[in-house]
């Protein structure tokens, strides 16, 4: 069978599924062989050549993509039917292509972020330690965060009504693009090459989707819903941008995404960054004390306030859907599949990280 060449392309299987296999089974080979080795290097050169192009490269070949690969099984069943002497030789290139297409992706996408799933847990490099606490302390972090959270808004903007960010995509992009290349000062495992975030042209069907943002590990590009509300989308891209350094974990990408944003020089960049912490931190409090959550809130300013409400505004139109439903499952299935077991709650977990960060804080004082 392989004295054909075109059939060596069935390698591409059993070749993504050893270097899966290797990155699950040792993290060390995650981190240094592909994280910091194939990955760095396929990752940078990727990025810099699709990170020229004004557009999301990405968004156009999920279309154009499955549509091409549906067209020509068509064409080839078709050939198939009316070329009686050629018959059972295109069938077989047919089936060959069947296979050989889902696995050139697979193995892409091993290259591209698969094997990040694998690799040393940032709080590795922050010394960060995770572990159980109080419900104290986690009152505490709200509170503090509710603080850090006022000031910020009157820095980023001095209306109580809802905020509206003041520049454009391409410059919220170079914020987003100086915050890290700063954070990376602090953490060298963030050095690397950040071409800009792409907004997503089809933000809208994003929505419906409930997806905010998007890492391509085919392209290795940040795509970026921008229709969503204008103080969530400095965090979104910096999180994004997170996973461009092979750091695929939703919660570590959170937690970086606020490192970056809350130490930016961008005041709308520290707001952002400021609310996403906070979100997540008061819905873990508000399930663990609902009482301590009220009291917390309440000491929300009304801009801070007036944006939460904004927000809730625009994602309930979404709810409840069979768009968003199917959304919610894909991106559950996808982060399972992806050594992250909690699925869609790994989201969450960003809180572990600010408790952790809030307790090295207070031990250092």
């Amino acid at each position: 069978m392989l004295k054909d060449r075109k059939n060596l392309w069935l390698l591409v299987w059993p070749a993504g599924m050893i270097i899966y296999a290797a990155a699950r089974f040792s993290p060390f080979i995650a981190e240094y062989v592909f994280a910091r080795g194939v990955y760095r290097v396929y990752g940078t050169v990727m990025s810099f050549i699709t990170g020229w192009l004004p557009f999301s490269l990405a968004e156009w070949l999920l279309i154009a993509v499955p549509a091409a690969f549906a067209i020509w099984i068509v064409v080839s069943v078709f050939n198939i039917i009316i070329n009686k002497e050629a018959r059972v030789t295109r069938a077989l290139n047919l089936v060959r292509g069947i296979l050989v297409v889902p696995g050139v992706i697979f193995l892409w996408f091993m290259i591209g972020a698969g094997t990040n799933y694998y690799r040393y847990e940032f709080s590795s490099f922050s010394g960060l330690e995770i572990q159980k606490s109080t419900v104290d302390e986690l009152h505490q972090l709200c509170r503090e965060l509710v603080l850090k959270t006022n000031q910020a808004r009157e820095e980023a903007v001095s209306s109580q009504q809802v905020f509206i960010s003041s520049y454009s995509n391409r410059e919220r992009g170079r914020q987003a693009h100086e915050a890290m290349k700063k954070l990376a000062e602090k953490y060298p495992v963030m050095k690397g090459y950040y071409p800009y975030y792409k907004p997503v042209f089809f933000s809208r069907v994003m929505s419906r989707f409930e997806i905010t943002g998007v890492y391509f590990p085919w392209t290795v590009e940040s795509n970026v819903n921008v229709d969503i509300p204008d103080y969530t989308i400095g965090a979104t891209v910096c999180h994004e941008l997170s996973h461009l350094r092979g750091f695929m974990r939703e919660d570590e990408a959170n937690y970086i995404s606020y490192l970056a944003c809350v130490g930016s020089d961008s005041p709308e960049l520290k707001y952002s960054g400021y609310m996403l912490a906070l979100t997540y931190s008061l819905n873990s409090l508000n399930g663990a004390s609902p009482i301590l959550h009220y009291q917390v809130v309440s000491c929300l300013s009304e801009g801070v306030l007036e944006d939460m409400r904004e927000h809730n505004r625009y994602w309930k139109q979404f709810e409840n859907t069979v768009y968003s439903e199917a959304g919610e499952k894909m991106n559950d299935t996808y982060l399972k599949a992806n050594n992250q077991t909690d699925g869609t709650f790994s989201y969450g977990r960003m809180v572990d990280l600010l408790l952790a960060e809030q307790r090295a804080s207070k031990t250092n004082e």
